[in-house]
């Protein structure tokens, strides 16, 4: 009857473990979830970086494209615009106006806070476009500058 006794008297100690086990499992598991929610969140936040960059690349080769084919008129400096020249701004009828007014108004579409100049080099560096493409990116500017030849 002893012997029975004593078996009866480890099982009562042992009752609450898997409940333990449980609870610190649950912990774990929900450690482990924020984790991933965390590296979720973070992608997507460097995703969207992704496509503000790859955005002012295709930016700044459409206007490439675009001076090329009026080649005398932006080799004239008919092109040049400055940073702070809103779309809004541009009047005109002549190709390096409608098409200026065209890629700036892409450019404040698709980046936040989007603004964008084109400069024409002289001198030694005559035919040397430089594009400079900034928007706001998590509470700073970022700038992105392409420079080509005509």
């Amino acid at each position: 009857m002893l012997q029975h006794k004593k078996n009866t008297n480890r099982r009562r100690d042992q009752l609450g473990a898997s409940m333990i086990e449980l609870l610190v499992s649950l912990l774990i598991f929900a450690f482990g979830m924020l984790g991933l929610v965390g590296m979720q969140n973070k992608t997507l936040a460097y995703s969207q970086i992704s496509l503000y960059r790859s955005q002012a690349t295709a930016l700044s080769d459409d206007i490439l494209d675009r001076m090329r084919a009026d080649r005398a008129n932006a080799k004239s400096g008919d092109w040049t615009t400055g940073l702070t020249d809103a779309a809004a701004g541009i009047s005109g009828t002549a190709i390096a106006d409608t098409d200026m007014k065209e890629w700036k108004t892409q450019v404040e579409a698709l980046l936040p806070s989007g603004q964008a100049s084109v400069t024409i080099g002289t001198g030694l560096n005559a035919g040397v476009v430089t594009i400079s493409i900034q928007w706001d990116e998590r509470g700073t500017t970022t700038t992105f500058q392409t420079m080509s030849s005509l």
